[in-house]
């Protein structure tokens, strides 16, 4: 990975991390971990029930409104800002900023000649700068690609020390597989550089590319919303769920051997597989929070049939303890079902 490549980034190294696993819909999900699949001999996928029964990739709803596979990045970002943001001075620099973006996220253009050409101050194009690099996909707004994978670090609280360290002081060794010199630098083991290294190539290079490659979507739904005992009731749709298991038998009998480099492999595929599963669960957690959120704000569209009350993404915040970029990500191309249709998330919620 050298500094100057932010080419697009793999379909595996997008499914690879958090923010992959939580933005694609089911059926893209479930590719995306079978190519995971072909590079751990210990993962396996289950797909979906939807898909053994013969869901295919459609260009229908998805591919209709706001929620096409037509949807740019710029499209995408400018859509958080209006839910979140209020028409205020900031918004219309932080809009103004957000065309300078390059398709794969990244801010090449001096900041200084982005103030030149918008008119504005240097303290508020930082201001600005500051607010788009909170906004999903993490990474945006970066200059380079060291700025880039830090903000993606900096946005997981779990992140280790030795992990940010390496990515602001050691990228290139990174990049030169130099393993040695990594643990000379910074006094630790092979196996703290393995699994450090490993976090490091989960991140994504570059965060907008999902968004600069056509995609053809389906609108399956992953949540189901019913009325039990006059309450609306939110559940995960089983048969949109894909699942992953680890063939502890194989690992069983490889982790036997006394041969280290093999030993190594072995802890990063299980490190690997941990990290997925905690991922993949996050997701639907994620997902179940926020229809619990709808349902409850929405009681009285369920129940009795009245209009949609305005949501805005700051008060989900704040009621649910997900961040924004969670929030974004399960309204943004994710559905559920209701009365035998299938309504996007974010349907459910108005823009400013």
């Amino acid at each position: 990975m050298k500094e100057s490549d932010t080419a697009v980034a793999t379909e595996k190294l997008h499914f690879g991390n958090a923010g992959g696993l939580m933005q694609a819909p089911p059926l893209a999900l479930t590719r995306g971990l079978h190519e995971l699949e072909l590079d751990n001999p210990f993962l396996k996928v289950t797909d979906p029930p939807v898909i053994r029964t013969g869901a295919v990739d459609t260009d229908d709803d998805w591919l209709s409104g706001e929620n096409g596979s037509d949807q740019t990045l710029d499209d995408y970002l400018l859509e958080q800002v209006y839910l979140e943001f209020r028409d205020v001075p900031l918004r219309k620099v932080l809009i103004d900023l957000i065309g300078y973006l390059e398709p794969d996220g990244y801010l090449r253009t001096p900041l200084k000649e982005v103030e030149n050409a918008i008119g504005c101050d240097h303290q508020t194009a930082q201001d600005a700068l500051a607010i788009l690099q909170t906004l999903d996909p993490t990474g945006v707004g970066a200059r380079d690609l060291r700025e880039c994978l830090l903000l993606q670090l900096d946005a997981d609280p779990s992140t280790p020390s030795l992990v940010r360290d390496i990515v602001s002081q050691a990228l290139p060794a990174v990049a030169d597989n130099a393993t040695d010199l990594l643990c000379q630098q910074f006094g630790v083991s092979v196996d703290e550089i393995s699994a450090a290294v490993a976090r490091i190539k989960r991140l994504s290079p570059a965060p907008g590319s999902y968004y600069a490659q056509p995609r053809v979507r389906t609108a399956v739904p992953e949540l189901g919303v019913t009325i039990e005992n006059g309450e609306p009731l939110v559940q995960l749709l089983r048969e949109s769920m894909v699942r992953v298991a680890f063939d502890e038998d194989y690992y069983g009998e490889l982790v036997k051997s006394r041969d280290g480099k093999l030993r190594r492999f072995l802890s990063q595929q299980r490190k690997d597989y941990d990290y997925l599963e905690f991922n993949l669960k996050k997701r639907y957690e994620i997902l179940l929070t926020v229809g619990e959120y709808i349902a409850n704000s929405q009681r009285d569209y369920f129940v009795n049939g009245e209009p949609l009350r305005k949501l805005i993404v700051r008060d989900a915040v704040a009621a649910t303890k997900l961040n924004a970029g969670q929030i974004h990500r399960a309204l943004n191309g994710h559905y559920l079902r209701w009365q035998g249709e299938t309504m996007p998330l974010s349907k459910f919620f108005s823009h400013r």
